[in-house]
């Protein structure tokens, strides 16, 4: 026996989703049954939840600043892998 499950979703992660799910073969009902099986026979969700998405500080954006205006500087000098190597070596 089925049920109906009736839910409200964001529209546009609703059809990232589904395109996602379709992608590998599944559709959302299929989808969603298999994350509430996982839960059930875990006993958990089955992912992390709660975590923040790393947000760099001053000193890494920066760096990273830093690292985008040498590797953008047409007066830089270019290595290879193996003249990259012989100048380690040196």
């Amino acid at each position: 026996m089925t049920t109906t499950l009736s839910i409200r979703i964001d529209e546009e992660l609703k059809a990232e989703a589904e395109e996602f799910f379709s992608d590998i073969g599944m559709n959302m009902t299929t989808a969603i049954t298999c994350f509430f099986k996982k839960c059930l026979d875990g006993g958990e969700i089955p992912f992390k939840l709660g975590r923040r998405k790393h947000i760099p500080n001053a000193e890494t954006i920066a760096a990273l600043e830093e690292s985008d205006r040498i590797a953008n500087d047409p007066t830089r000098k270019r290595y290879t892998l193996e003249e990259a190597l012989e100048e380690l070596k040196r």
